[in-house]
């Protein structure tokens, strides 16, 4: 369940390429989760709704990707440890309350960090025979 995903990547109206952040989410091994509006679009069913008005999340790890940071929206990730921002603009709400920020094009960070995992996980292999 949602409310207890230690890692969520979490979509909003800044994700252009959602079967990029379907595959990114598979890359991480995250939760799926979504902001209202990305919900509203019918891009995301509302069981993966997060904010006062879905779920309330306490995961350790949440990415908020193209997520501007409505109050209804920060209030739902309140509890989590530790929050990352991949967003174009660098003064929103989102980015105000991350830890950590990517300011660029969602989709160019998505598809990097899927290559970093996949490297990652290629040398992991080499190293491991």
């Amino acid at each position: 369940p949602m409310a207890e995903a230690e890692f969520i990547l979490s979509g909003g109206n800044g994700v252009k390429d959602w079967d990029l952040f379907h595959q990114a989410a598979s890359a991480l091994g995250a939760t799926e989760g979504a902001s209202r509006v990305a919900v509203d679009d019918g891009f995301m069913g509302r069981e993966r709704q997060v904010g006062a008005s879905g779920t309330w999340v306490t995961a350790r790890v949440y990415v908020a990707v193209g997520i501007s940071g409505a109050i209804q929206h920060l209030q739902g990730i309140g509890a989590c440890d530790k929050v990352i921002a991949i967003n174009l603009d660098a003064g929103c709400d989102m980015v105000k309350r991350a830890d950590l920020s990517v300011i660029g094009e969602s989709a160019e960070v998505l598809t990097a960090l899927i290559a970093a995992v996949e490297a990652w996980r290629s040398g992991c292999k080499r190293d491991a025979a």
